[in-house]
């Protein structure tokens, strides 16, 4: 299924590129092309001139509902069986990023991303359960109250929370190539482990690893861009990797290794405004390691095994930078994002659509 849906957004794209290739005109270029950078989702994609400085935000957010076991739905009452009294009906995460980048020369450009984190959590008792006194759960809640025959209670779930401060990212931007129409440039990017990795509920007892705001490790962050374009078009790819330098944190644990790899088109509309579709693909290891102190074992975000998979997703966006007045230069992206296919490690709640935003200024 997932391969029938990926041959036909593949063969849309070749067609929309020959097409938009076909009609292209020089015209007047734009001074700022809105599609000169790439979709709002892609970290960095572009390079800057000698003693140029770019200031930057960008903004995510994602939303996870529905319960899967690998690539199926699966139910409450399935995790009962499996021996969870708990689980996780819906998720948001949201992130918030400074990007400042200054370029060297022509041939380096430095980067610099701090970021914030919050994640929003609900929980449920499983159906089936029926334990009305300490429910071992997230938040240590103690007395849920009534439950209903093989039902669940309204008010037998709770939610919970966690942000402030993720990790930060240091990276150079290295040109390798720039001529024959296209550019390339490797990036070289380090992750200080500088987000809480020990956070813990009212009970005193660990959060879910997943809502924990950093790696807790440092981590090396490669990737090689390649971008190109002809009149009104322009197109590029991405590979990416997210390594673990340490076998384990102050907490006890390692997030996995994560590998990505993203294609994209966007074609100029108009003088200030592009539109862009984007493919992406992810695989996330799951943990390694153990929380090294008193931690759940009621649902199963407490289990280091249902975390990670992997990833198909298709990306809708459009770049917009006004040529003229006050707001000349001015860049802001938009992308929406939806699952493709996934294939999740364990029990895990499924990735709905998400939002992507980039807003910046290079002068």
């Amino acid at each position: 299924m997932f391969r029938f849906e990926l041959k036909k957004i593949t063969t849309a794209l070749m067609l929309t590129q020959l097409t938009a290739t076909a009609f292209a005109h020089d015209g007047n270029t734009p001074t700022f092309l809105p599609e000169g950078h790439a979709p709002a989702g892609v970290m960095s994609d572009h390079m800057h001139k000698q003693g140029e400085w770019m200031v930057g935000y960008r903004y995510m957010r994602e939303s996870y509902s529905g319960l899967y076991q690998g690539s199926e739905k699966t139910s409450s009452a399935e995790l009962n069986a499996a021996g969870f009294s708990m689980m996780a009906t819906d998720m948001t995460m949201e992130m918030h990023m400074l990007d400042i980048m200054y370029a060297l020369n022509d041939n380096l450009t430095l980067m610099f991303m701090p970021q914030t984190m919050s994640m929003d959590m609900t929980m449920a008792m499983t159906t089936g359960s029926h334990t009305t006194g300490d429910t071992n759960g997230d938040m240590g809640m103690g007395n849920m109250g009534d439950m209903s025959g093989d039902g669940m209670a309204m008010h037998g779930s709770h939610s919970h929370g966690t942000s402030g401060t993720g990790d930060t990212v240091f990276a150079g931007l290295f040109r390798l190539a720039d001529n024959n129409g296209y550019k390339l440039h490797a990036t070289l990017g380090v992750s200080a482990p500088t987000g809480d990795v020990d956070l813990k509920n009212a009970s005193g007892r660990f959060v879910h690893y997943g809502m924990q705001l950093g790696s807790g490790t440092w981590d090396l962050m490669p990737s090689v861009t390649y971008t190109s374009g002809r009149n009104n078009l322009s197109w590029g790819a991405q590979g990416s990797a997210r390594l673990p330098m340490e076998d384990k944190n102050s907490s006890g644990f390692s997030f996995g290794e994560r590998y990505g790899a993203t294609v994209w088109s966007a074609y100029r509309l108009t003088d200030w405004v592009s539109a862009s579709a984007r493919l992406a693909y992810a695989k996330q290891l799951d943990i390694n390691g153990h929380y090294n102190g008193p931690h759940n074992h009621a649902s199963p975000a407490d289990f280091q095994a249902n975390y990670g998979g992997e990833f198909f997703d298709v990306a809708v966006g459009a770049n917009l930078v006004p040529q003229q007045g006050a707001l000349a230069g001015i860049r802001l992206g938009l992308e929406w994002t939806s699952s493709l296919s996934a294939h999740y490690n364990g029990y895990q709640l499924g990735r709905d659509d998400g939002l992507n935003l980039s807003l910046s200024y290079a002068y």
